[in-house]
């Protein structure tokens, strides 16, 4: 059986196709240089006994670490690199206290902080509205100096000069008021306008509310004396030898972060103080 033409075209094809293919190979195969043989080094023996050499040590750096010094807590906030602290949680105040680890601090002469927190409370304004006299038409309202605490009638237009005030508007009407767990009656209530010379502005009081500025004052006293100082951020004073600085006062809760210099400290001592338990009188019980 014959093949047709194209397979003989096909077969033909791929024949010249080896052909010329193994004359390309062998054409680079002469170009190639031939490497020469070359000849193997001897080994020269010794008879030198073996010694082993062994490389310098790298200089190595040592440094010793220096003693913890104070962080920014204070003295109290000294801590080894594996000796953790101890930590405690005071329920009344909602906050944690921190205790350095034993042993720390041992070489330090220990000196009692010397002070406590009694209360922390907003600052009322200067001039309360506390109640009223008379009608409505001729009516006074009656004032209390909050830092004298001087208790004076007052009507529109008497000026109050140690308290750089003066009371611009005083009203006497009837109001609707809303009783608790009761209905809304109309009670005669006094409004005053004071003008704030010192701040330049108005404020209103009322005989049913006090009014405070926003402010926060802090009441403390020396450990165990009753006698209390009242005090509020930026403020220092001393006691004895020791000096205090009033640095932050929070009522949420009750807070006063205070610092303490002393000849006998080696640095300041800080401490948040939360409010001193009140002893409550025991009662005999039959």
């Amino acid at each position: 059986m014959r093949a047709p033409s194209s397979d003989k075209i096909l077969i033909g094809a791929a024949f010249a196709l080896v052909l010329v293919s193994a004359g390309a190979f062998s054409l680079l195969a002469l170009k190639h240089p031939r490497a020469k043989p070359g000849s193997i080094p001897q080994v020269q023996l010794t008879d030198a006994a073996y010694v082993a050499v062994a490389p310098d040590a790298p200089p190595v750096k040592t440094e010793t670490w220096a003693a913890p010094v104070a962080q920014s807590r204070g003295r109290d906030w000294i801590y080894d690199t594996f000796t953790p602290p101890e930590i405690f949680y005071n329920s009344r105040s909602k906050q944690f206290t921190v205790k350095p680890p034993s042993g720390l601090g041992d070489e330090e002469p220990t000196e009692a902080f010397g002070l406590e927190l009694v209360s922390v409370r907003p600052e009322p304004f200067r001039l309360q509205l506390i109640g009223f006299a008379g009608e409505e038409a001729s009516g006074k309202g009656i004032f209390q100096n909050v830092l004298s605490g001087e208790v004076f009638l007052g009507a529109a237009g008497r000026r109050v000069p140690n308290l750089a005030l003066t009371i611009k508007k005083l009203d006497v009407s009837r109001q609707p008021i809303l009783l608790p767990e009761s209905t809304t009656t109309r009670q005669r209530v006094a409004t005053a306008v004071i003008h704030d010379d010192r701040a330049n502005r108005d404020v209103i009081l009322t005989h049913r509310d006090r009014v405070f500025t926003g402010q926060l004052f802090a009441l403390v006293a020396p450990t165990g004396d009753t006698s209390a100082r009242e005090v509020r951020e930026g403020d220092t004073f001393k006691l004895g030898d020791a000096t205090y600085h009033i640095d932050k006062i929070q009522i949420t809760p009750p807070t006063v972060e205070i610092t303490k210099e002393s000849p006998q400290l080696t640095q300041p001592d800080r401490r948040a103080l939360t409010p001193r338990e009140v002893e409550t009188p025991e009662t005999d019980a039959r």
